[in-house]
């Protein structure tokens, strides 16, 4: 492995993350820019069902990475001996979800009326599945301290789009032709990340790993699968509703606020791995203060908050202060602030303790729902603006519902995941033994060869 950042679980350098961004935001400015192109080339009338199945198919990108990459992020920089065996469960974990998402399309396929609607909406789901394995497949290289892979990954696929973009401008393809070809773009470049996983990857795997890891893949998973959920099925109100011609409006909007949004995600993933580490030894008195106790703060002020929001947004597009797209970015860029604070306080809660984490997972399926209720009203009656407005409850409910979750006695005395209980004897008290697989591992497998032994002699078990 190269030291590129420091190591797995070090602070990355700033030339790691400068570079690591700029591969991220190219693909990203070349997303937007090339579907603002295909809208200009197509016009809207083409180019409504081409959006409405991309943003219908989002959902899959989640579900193919069911957490894997944060889960790698967070537990192969704390696992010194069985790194290789996580990177194992984690690799086959990703290529049979992903399996199983082209399986599902394909039987659904057979199902599908012919025509290019079906055929662009089966393009459509397979390129949101195989994208949601590179993202997981890159990540990976990233717990590995390959960074590189990461930056050359995204901007191949940047060149993939353009290039598309300008298929679609100069040779004349249509929704169908261009979704085929970033489809065979992303295939290939999976294919090319997988030697080198495999190079990586430990067998066999010891037993007791699977399950600890694939539980915390899917706890982790519950957040973004929410909240891709939630996009993709107030996508298929708006497009079933009277208001269906704002679903492109809707599209460009979610992919202008992706470069914002996503590259923020991003760079809590990048630190995640050193953020992992130090909320280890996080005394749980500290955790509640700092991070538990702002929930409802924060979830009374966003409800609020985009209560006004909707009623100026909904207050500028009547008065013809603005057109209905613009009236909609607006809105929505006035709920940023309410997504970063909220995604800040489930990032920190992720990566705390066991019980944190089932409590932010429950509280996001639960966001979810209430996002689904309301968009039934709104969305119908509103449009783009109810979808936003919508989107924005349900991280308010997600906050209300992770602090009713976490409200209890016995929170205070949850120990950090990984962390050693607080002493109780005194100094010369010795502490049980770590909680997490990277501490397991220290304490039950034999050094290697040449490896002075640990100074602490610990009886077998």
């Amino acid at each position: 492995m190269t030291a590129q950042s420091g190591g797995p679980g070090r602070r990355p350098t700033a030339r790691s993350l400068t570079s690591l961004l700029a591969g991220r935001t190219a693909f990203r400015l070349a997303l937007l820019g090339a579907n603002a192109a295909l809208l200009a080339s197509w016009g809207e009338r083409a180019y409504e069902p081409y959006a409405a199945a991309m943003g219908t198919a989002q959902v899959l990108t989640t579900l193919t990475t069911l957490g894997i990459e944060k889960s790698a992020l967070k537990l192969v920089p704390r696992a010194r001996r069985t790194g290789p065996q996580l990177i194992t469960v984690l690799l086959v974990s990703a290529l049979l979800l992903a399996g199983a998402a082209v399986l599902w399309l394909g039987c659904a396929a057979l199902f599908v009326p012919a025509g290019d609607t079906g055929m662009l909406r089966l393009l459509a789901g397979l390129y949101a599945a195989l994208l949601g394995l590179n993202t997981v497949l890159v990540g990976l290289c990233r717990a590995l301290d390959r960074n590189r892979a990461d930056v050359l990954n995204f901007a191949a696929l940047s060149l993939v789009i353009t290039t598309g973009a300008g298929g679609a401008s100069v040779l004349g393809w249509g929704p169908t032709a261009f979704t085929g070809w970033i489809l065979g773009g992303t295939a290939l470049l999976n294919l090319a990340q997988l030697p080198a996983l495999h190079r990586a990857a430990g067998r066999p795997v010891r037993g007791g790993i699977t399950r600890p890891v694939v539980s915390t893949s899917v706890l982790m998973a519950c957040g973004d699968i929410a909240a891709a959920g939630t996009v993709s099925l107030l996508f298929a109100m708006l497009g079933a509703s009277r208001h269906h011609e704002q679903t492109g409006h809707l599209y460009l909007m979610v992919l202008a606020s992706s470069v914002l949004l996503n590259g923020f995600g991003y760079l809590m993933r990048l630190f995640q791995p050193h953020v992992s580490l130090t909320l280890r030894s996080v005394a749980p008195a500290s955790l509640d203060r700092r991070v538990v106790r702002r929930l409802l703060p924060v979830a009374a002020v966003g409800a609020v908050w985009t209560t006004g929001a909707l009623c100026l947004a909904r207050s500028a597009e009547q008065a013809a202060l603005v057109p209905p797209p613009v009236a909609v970015l607006l809105l929505y860029v006035l709920c940023v602030p309410l997504f970063f604070t909220v995604g800040s306080l489930n990032y920190l809660l992720e990566n705390a303790t066991s019980r944190t984490l089932r409590a932010t997972a429950v509280s996001a399926l639960g966001g979810l729902l209430c996002a689904v209720l309301l968009g039934l009203v709104l969305v119908p009656a509103l449009g783009a603006l109810g979808a936003v407005a919508a989107l924005s409850s349900g991280e308010v409910a997600h906050a209300v519902l992770a602090r009713l979750l976490l409200n209890s006695p016995h929170h205070g005395r949850t120990p950090a995941a990984g962390a050693p209980p607080e002493r109780t004897t005194g100094p010369t008290a010795p502490a049980p033994p770590p909680a997490d697989l990277g501490a397991r591992d220290e304490r039950t497998s034999a050094p290697p060869p040449g490896e002075r032994p640990l100074a602490r002699h610990r009886p077998r078990r």
